[in-house]
């Protein structure tokens, strides 16, 4: 029992964690500049997160089969606190996630179009593959005498 209270402890400190970085990762979509590296380095926190609160649900499950038992918990108080507990913070996160994959998404289309208005400038090119410069098409050299 005493390893089912401790899985359960940090699963829901892990998921304390998880919401911490979420919401980190909204607060740099929000911004008006998005900082690439900033936001890979949350998706990996946040996956390693996610992999542990994966491991930690296998975990809980395990013990459930071992001691006969199963959510919500109602016999056992402690655990059944701590069950909603992680039954809410999901809920939130998942909400939280959704909306941050919606923000994501919005961001995407804003490069995309700024891409397309930059690779559109390019298209007139000023100097040739030579490194000379370019008029109508044709290289021109600059003779100096």
């Amino acid at each position: 029992m005493k390893n089912f209270i401790k899985t359960m402890t940090t699963l829901v400190e892990t998921l304390q964690a998880l919401d911490q970085v979420i919401n980190h990762e909204q607060t740099i979509l929000c911004s008006g500049r998005v900082n690439g590296a900033a936001l890979q380095h949350i998706t990996e926190q946040k996956s390693s997160l996610l992999a542990t609160v994966d491991y930690l649900d296998k975990q809980r499950r395990q013990h459930d089969e071992r001691l006969k038992q199963s959510a919500p918990y109602s016999r056992q108080p402690e655990i059944a606190a701590m069950w909603k507990q992680v039954v809410q913070m999901t809920t939130n996160l998942s909400q939280i996630n959704r909306h941050n994959g919606l923000l994501l998404g919005k961001q995407i289309d804003y490069n995309t179009e700024a891409l397309a208005i930059l690779n559109a400038s390019q298209s007139q090119k000023f100097y040739g593959a030579n490194g000379l410069e370019t008029v109508t098409g044709q290289s021109v050299r600059k003779i100096s005498v």
